[in-house]
């Protein structure tokens, strides 16, 4: 419910930053993205299908630096996807991709996309047996820079893949904040 409020609240942003530039001007903590580094930390819900867990929750940590020095472009850095839901726990880390696109290029609006990719090393636990596995993840994500340093971003769909031996997955939602600096 909360991710279609924050999905709702970003596409009404929008479609009010895309009105005439005579008639809505961007105020100045909209701005750009001006920071190379940036943090970020949110709960995720997911679902497993196929030999994976059901219902899981996890917090998402990452780290990227955008080679363009500012909010857009290429990033690499790191992913963190901690949690577990009864008796399923989970913690994956790995090296991640993200290309930040302005979403109104005409404007200097920090409204982000950015889809994303990582891979990695994941630990999972399920009805207490333990298993290892390589993790691959993607979906988009939409962002809003305030003030240039907080960053609010919600991942509406992504998709994690595992491999134990034997392949599960699972897709989810995030929504979270972040800093830049």
């Amino acid at each position: 419910m909360r991710l279609a409020h924050l999905a709702l609240s970003v596409t009404t942003f929008a479609s009010l930053a895309l009105a005439a530039p005579e008639a809505q001007a961007v105020p100045s903590s909209l701005r750009d993205g001006t920071k190379a580094n940036r943090f970020e930390f949110g709960p995720h819900v997911g679902y497993g299908f196929g030999r994976g867990p059901g219902p899981a929750g996890a917090a998402w940590l990452d780290y990227l630096y955008h080679f363009k020095g500012n909010a857009e472009g290429p990033a690499l850095g790191v992913v963190t996807h901690v949690g577990g839901w009864a008796r399923y726990f989970g913690f994956a880390v790995g090296p991640m991709f993200e290309w930040d696109f302005k979403l109104i290029p005409s404007k200097p609006l920090g409204l982000y996309l950015g889809p994303h990719v990582a891979a990695g090393y994941g630990f999972y636990k399920w009805n207490k047996t333990p298993y290892h596995s390589f993790f691959a993840m993607a979906g988009p994500t939409v962002k809003l820079i305030v003030n240039d340093f907080w960053c609010f971003w919600a991942r509406p769909v992504n998709i994690d893949m595992r491999w134990y031996g034997f392949f599960a997955a699972s897709y989810g939602a995030a929504i979270g904040a972040g800093i830049t600096w």
